[in-house]
């Protein structure tokens, strides 16, 4: 592996903007390219990386971050995960994408959080939870995006999901090759009808044309009547 691409444990200490310190062992994921958090504090891991899911949508552009709280499992069924971290007492579960440009470290809504429960529902967390969590995302965001390897890791997501995203092109140029038969066939029909009613028109043209007597011929007329 090369230096881009380091592949031995991180240790670091972050502080929140409210003074909160936390240790960090970083392991980065080089096959889906995502950094993985392992907090003592919060007796887990909260994992950062991208969310794939807006590359298909185009509702946003795809710098989105997606944060998993716990181990990244590779079903995207899954809600809980492998070693959660547990803020102020509360269980984190599921994951929540947000945008870097939309952190704030003194508002919290920017990003959703959810407390585990059991089961498929996982209730938002209390005020509190959400509170700190933010801020400690907060923090580990900023550290992961101002890493040298930070765009190694985004490219190595890239690269990850370029199979699948490579068939969902496939697929969607299938579907349009098909519609554009179906609309170049219905083109077809109406310039065909078009031509017919251009016969029609000229036809009706040539006719009053035709119905209409020329000068030069009522003259004659009129000189032979006479």
């Amino acid at each position: 592996m090369s230096d881009a691409r380091p592949t031995g444990p991180q240790y670091v200490t972050l502080v929140t903007e409210g003074g909160y310190r936390m240790h960090a062992t970083i392991t980065l994921d080089w096959e889906i390219g995502a950094a993985l958090y392992r907090i003592p504090e919060l007796g887990g891991t909260i994992t950062l990386g991208w969310a794939s899911g807006h590359y298909y949508t185009r509702c946003c552009d795809g710098n989105a971050i997606q944060v998993t709280y716990g181990k990244p499992d590779k079903s995207p069924f899954t809600k809980h995960y492998q070693d959660a971290p547990t803020v102020y007492g509360v269980q984190l579960a599921d994951q929540a994408v947000f945008h870097p440009e939309s952190m704030s470290p003194t508002n919290h809504r920017w990003l959703g959080v959810r407390r585990e429960i059991g089961g498929h529902y996982s209730p938002s967390a209390p005020e509190g939870t959400q509170r700190r969590t933010a801020a400690i995302v907060h923090a580990i965001t900023q550290h992961m995006l101002s890493r040298p390897w930070a765009d190694e890791l985004r490219r190595a997501h890239d690269e990850h999901h370029a199979p699948a995203r490579h068939r969902h092109h496939q697929r969607t140029i299938t579907e349009l090759e098909g519609e554009a038969a179906k609309l170049q066939e219905k083109i077809t029909q109406e310039k065909t009808r078009a031509a017919v009613q251009a016969i029609v028109i000229e036809e009706a043209a040539s006719r009053a044309d035709g119905a209409q007597t020329p000068p030069a011929l009522l003259v004659q007329h009129q000189q032979l009547a006479a």
